[in-house]
């Protein structure tokens, strides 16, 4: 017998998150695989690129086993919560439900934003399949580095630490993994030139996106994050 779950708790489940970006991941592979191969580094989004240099490490092979270790992660997460909560059927129209919500926040962190004068977490590159093949890439890894390792981490330590209530720890994980999103912008050759302000606007998108990640799950802030750079690249194709 299925469970009877709510639209919002259920939407910010790793279960749906899983399913949700499962398209967008393949997606953003495929398009990859289209761009220049000499290019592949240069082209991927910063948290991308860090998880494969990492995992050259190991090999040839190690460079490319990022997208299957990410698919094992959540298919893993993805059977545990379905066994735990019973779950035998996907509810498509939640699903759509995340689309429109996550295009919703996307919007409304535009909006908040527009006023910066930069294009925060905007991707290099001068090509617009390159521009889009980065917006998704941005919201898959960068959310899945910055928002789900980086606040989980964090928490966790300041929980063991300094033994702070449960609200305590995830309001200063948010803002800890803000800064460190900010600041990983400005790291290595492709880093930005680093000023006082790019780095306070970058942090409170930052800060933003942990707010959805907490409140919405993984899912939904990585939707909201591609409809972002979407808009953005939009905004500077037709200007």
């Amino acid at each position: 017998m299925e469970v009877r779950i709510s639209y919002w708790t259920l939407s910010r489940s790793p279960y749906y998150s899983f399913i949700f970006v499962l398209p967008f991941l393949a997606m953003y592979e495929v398009m990859v695989l289209f761009l220049n191969r000499d290019q592949l580094i240069s082209l991927r989004n910063g948290a991308d690129v860090l998880m494969r240099q990492f995992l050259s490490i190991f090999g040839e092979w190690g460079f490319y086993v990022l997208s299957v270790s990410y698919i094992l992660i959540f298919l893993f997460v993805f059977l545990i919560q379905k066994k735990d909560w019973n779950i035998t059927v996907i509810k498509s129209d939640y699903l759509l439900g995340m689309l429109a919500e996550g295009t919703v926040w996307g919007l409304a962190l535009y909006c908040f934003m527009r006023y910066v004068p930069v294009f925060l977490m905007f991707p290099s590159g001068k090509e617009l399949f390159q521009q889009i093949t980065l917006a998704i890439g941005a919201g898959l890894y960068e959310e899945f580095v910055f928002r789900v390792i980086s606040i989980a981490v964090i928490f966790h330590l300041l929980r063991l630490i300094f033994q702070w209530d449960k609200q305590f720890s995830i309001v200063f994980s948010i803002v800890i993994s803000g800064i460190i999103f900010s600041a990983f912008h400005f790291a290595g050759p492709y880093g930005d030139v680093f000023t006082s302000s790019l780095f306070i606007y970058r942090w409170l998108a930052g800060i933003l996106l942990g707010m959805i990640y907490i409140l919405r799950g993984f899912g939904i802030v990585s939707y909201a994050h591609m409809i972002y750079d979407f808009i953005v690249i939009i905004a500077m194709t037709t200007s």
